[in-house]
């Protein structure tokens, strides 16, 4: 039996509630209060992508659970087993997991994961015990940590709002890292540190115990813990761009153009030189991404020539090794940083704005941030689906956004924010030897080609992106690719991100007002956009959303559906889908 379709009663005992969903407990509340995001048990291969499970059992009450699983490829065994109990005036949950590999089995990890929320979390104090028995008081981060905060952790003690959380962790050393880095909206506590030799073998009928005893209490006193703030904000739409890289972009729609964008990045590096021509792009101006080899002088010399007669403005060189992550405290790729690209590029392209920072994630710009003295803007760019693909979770990395942007903000102070393609999908891989292959279209962490940015779920991520970066004052930004897997359009026509890429666009540069967000929920954007556009709206939340008067964007649409709008009126706007305004408010 597949594991999306075990059927497993969700938990509802002693206070507590929790969600079952592909066999792992998550939004577990007490009272109410979301107390822990998610308790799961992946397996990670050597590349770090996530071993697809099946369930072969499961059952349970309103008290507990006990589900046994496989992985698709028969390596390895396991028995999840939960429990709900009373604890005086308070509930304790513990929760058992054995893993038997049925075979030696390569991985990088294996057993169990722990998610703390970021409300009422995020730089309040936290109690660790280590596995010697030495206590320490600490905080969670508030700024998001480049590496990790909390090491050798055996128990956790914290509060949120006016709840005790209490975590036993038996059978393996657990270490805690910050996940915001990743735009997951969470921390995480793990097991098997990062320090221990990977990959590391399962062998062959070695079982893997592992025990966590979480501990909840309801206090007096409240320290004022509420939701995500969903103010209204107004500030400046930004640029947006889309990215283009022959290898994961193919050739150039002709049609791009009518969409309007702003700019498109171009990135070139060793191997693959060539770039479009300037009759093949959309009338815009192009920010060149270069990825260089051993000789970087040469490599940015090559990509200077191929981009002779196009319009470059900005410009942002990376050494090749840095595509990869690496701890903050290194080891570094030998030979020339990041940094030492900025005298090389200012030379070779004299008219044009230079940038520092990274072509993948955050991650590896917060372990390695660019030096705001020498640079003109930084960058960086984002994928959604880096530790889990389910839609709740894609969804949650949209709280993460505005604390990516306030850590940016604080390596970089007054640098304009020129982020890189924001997708869901990933781009590349600095975690392994390449993206998950998915030629099934499923939801998968690591994997480039994402079935949901076919559908209006993208285009609805999309407008959530938009909204955090107005909020966040970011200078522009990619929300899809010109093609392939991360962009608009396939043989069967043009998908719902290409008229929401086409929305944004008429507002860029113009004052707009956002309501709603970070995630969630409804979340509008409102201006005086080119083209008549009035609006655009997302329903972010699992129930349907009104709008006054709206028109929804369509699965299936032609290109030129934004230049004839029909027109709109009271809509009910389904969950995960997007809309444009055309009067009033919502």
């Amino acid at each position: 039996m597949d594991v999306q379709s075990a059927v497993i009663q969700d938990l509802d005992a002693f206070g507590v509630t929790a969600l079952i969903e592909d066999g792992a407990l998550r939004c577990i509340r007490f009272r109410g209060r979301e107390v822990v995001r998610l308790i799961d048990m992946p397996i990670r291969d050597a590349d770090w992508g996530t071993c697809p499970v099946v369930t072969e059992s499961a059952g349970g009450s309103h008290r507990g659970f006990t589900r046994s699983f496989q992985t698709v490829d028969g390596a390895v065994a396991g028995i999840f087993d939960v429990e709900v109990e009373a604890a005086g005036e308070g509930a304790r949950l513990v929760a058992e997991l054995v893993l038997t590999p049925l075979r030696d089995t390569v991985v990088n990890r294996a057993g169990f994961v722990v998610l703390h929320p970021l409300e009422g979390v995020a730089g309040r104090p936290l109690e660790v015990r280590h596995s010697d028995g030495r206590r320490e008081a600490l905080c969670f981060p508030a700024r998001i940590a480049p590496g990790q905060p909390v090491r050798d952790i055996a128990f956790l003690a914290h509060r949120v709002g006016d709840v005790g959380v209490a975590l036993d962790f038996e059978g393996e050393v657990f270490e805690m890292e910050d996940q915001r880095n990743w735009t997951d909206a969470s921390f995480k506590t793990y097991c098997r540190p990062l320090s221990k030799p990977r990959p590391y073998v399962l062998r062959k009928g070695e079982e893997v115990r592992q025990r966590i005893v979480l501990t909840l209490t309801r206090r007096v006193a409240a320290d004022g813990v509420g939701g995500p703030a969903v103010d209204e904000a107004k500030g400046t739409c930004p640029a947006i761009m889309l990215a283009h890289e022959a290898r994961v972009s193919g050739g150039l729609d002709p049609r791009l153009a009518s969409l309007r964008p702003d700019g498109v990045s171009l990135r070139v590096g060793p191997g693959d030189w060539a770039l479009p021509r300037a009759d093949q792009l959309p009338r815009c101006p192009v920010t060149l991404e270069i990825v260089t080899g051993t000789d970087a002088g040469a490599d940015i010399a090559a990509a200077r020539d191929a981009a002779a007669g196009l319009d470059v403005r900005a410009v942002v060189a990376l050494p090749q090794g840095y595509l990869a992550s690496h701890q903050p405290e290194g080891p570094w790729p030998e030979g020339p940083g990041p940094m030492d690209m900025v005298p090389l590029l200012r030379e070779a392209f004299p008219g044009a704005e230079v940038g520092g920072g990274m072509l993948t994630n955050f991650t590896e710009f917060n372990r390695c941030p660019p030096d705001p003295a020498l640079i003109d803007f930084a960058t960086f760019g984002t994928t959604a689906i880096v530790h889990a693909a389910d839609d709740r979770s894609v969804v949650e990395t949209l709280e993460a956004i505005p604390q990516v942007i306030e850590s940016t903000r604080a390596l970089v102070g007054d640098r304009p924010l020129r982020l890189g393609l924001m997708s869901i999908g990933m781009r590349s891989n600095p975690y392994g030897a390449g993206v998950v292959a998915n030629p099934g279209g499923a939801r998968l962490p690591m994997a480039m080609d994402d079935p949901r940015q076919r559908t209006g779920f993208a285009a609805a991520f999309a407008v959530g992106l938009a909204a955090a970066c107005v909020r966040g004052g970011v200078a522009s930004f990619a929300p899809a690719m010109t093609g392939g897997p991360l962009g608009m359009a396939g043989a069967e026509g043009v998908w719902p991100i290409w008229h929401v890429v086409g929305a944004l666009a008429a507002f860029s540069g113009r004052a707009v007002t956002v309501t709603g967000g970070p995630a969630w929920g409804l979340v509008c954007i409102r201006g005086d956009g080119r083209r008549s556009v009035v609006g655009v709206a997302a329903n972010l939340g699992p129930g349907e959303a009104f709008l006054e008067e709206a028109v929804l964007v369509p699965e299936r649409a032609g290109v030129g559906w934004l230049d004839n709008l029909p027109a709109g009126g009271p809509l009910t706007l389904p969950p995960m889908t997007a809309a444009l305004l055309t009067g009033g408010g919502a």
